[in-house]
């Protein structure tokens, strides 16, 4: 009786993600995982990548896809690619009128929403890093709780925001989205515990090499550590 209740139990994979991965083709690899390992109960927790870190080693969860670097002995980071950004403009503000690219200087001169507003660092500071890094300071107006609110309030035509490219699935009516001048990008990263070579960790790193290829990405590799 108890080898049949122990061969009977599901065995379960977490995966942790961030808001933003949803529209950067999650959804696809969570499909293929769940059609190559029917067996495996998936389940799906949404938080931060910070909080992502202390969830791996906590064993809550069993990978996690995010975009802030971060140096942790006990887990284990890979880049799997670099996002580009562009600029969310509510449809009836004049920037949103010109064709074509912005600058991060027209941007600057814009009242800005960024997200989230913690834990910090987020995502919020890769942002505006951006716009140090080309000696701008940016005019913060609003600092959202969250993604969707963040694009409520561009809609509302209260700022504009720099979101990872991917969000344009969104179709949030009366917002423009533009490509950015200068260089601009976000990484998604996954991150696992060092040492976990699971079936499931495998098979999920498998599938991100496939889809990529047939996405025509770049194949990020993956080393046993």
């Amino acid at each position: 009786m108890m080898r049949a209740a122990v061969a009977s139990e599901k065995r379960r994979f977490t995966i942790g993600f961030v808001a933003s991965t949803i529209y950067a083709r999650l959804p696809e690899l969570i499909r293929a995982f769940r059609s190559a390992a029917p067996e495996v109960e998936l389940i799906l927790v949404e938080s931060s990548t910070l909080d992502q870190i202390a969830a791996l080693k906590d064993g809550r969860i069993d990978v996690g896809f995010g975009r802030i670097r971060f140096e942790d002995p006990a887990v284990r980071r890979i880049i799997l690619r670099y996002e580009p950004l562009v600029a969310a403009i509510a449809a009836d503000r004049p920037l949103a009128q010109q064709k074509g690219p912005v600058t991060l200087a027209a941007l600057a001169a814009e009242p800005l929403i960024i997200y989230p507003r913690e834990p910090r660092p987020s995502y919020a500071d890769q942002v505006i890093s951006l716009f140090h890094d080309h000696g701008l300071e940016p005019h913060v107006m609003h600092e959202a709780r969250e993604l969707q609110i963040a694009i409520g309030l561009v809609a509302a035509s209260e700022g504009c925001a720099v979101v990872p490219q991917s969000v344009r699935k969104a179709r949030s009516e009366g917002i423009i989205y533009r490509e950015i001048v200068e260089p601009a990008v976000s990484p998604i990263i996954m991150s696992k515990r060092v040492g976990d070579n699971s079936d499931e960790v495998a098979l999920m790193q498998s599938l991100i090499c496939d889809r990529y290829l047939d996405w025509g990405y770049e194949v990020p590799i993956f080393s046993h550590f």
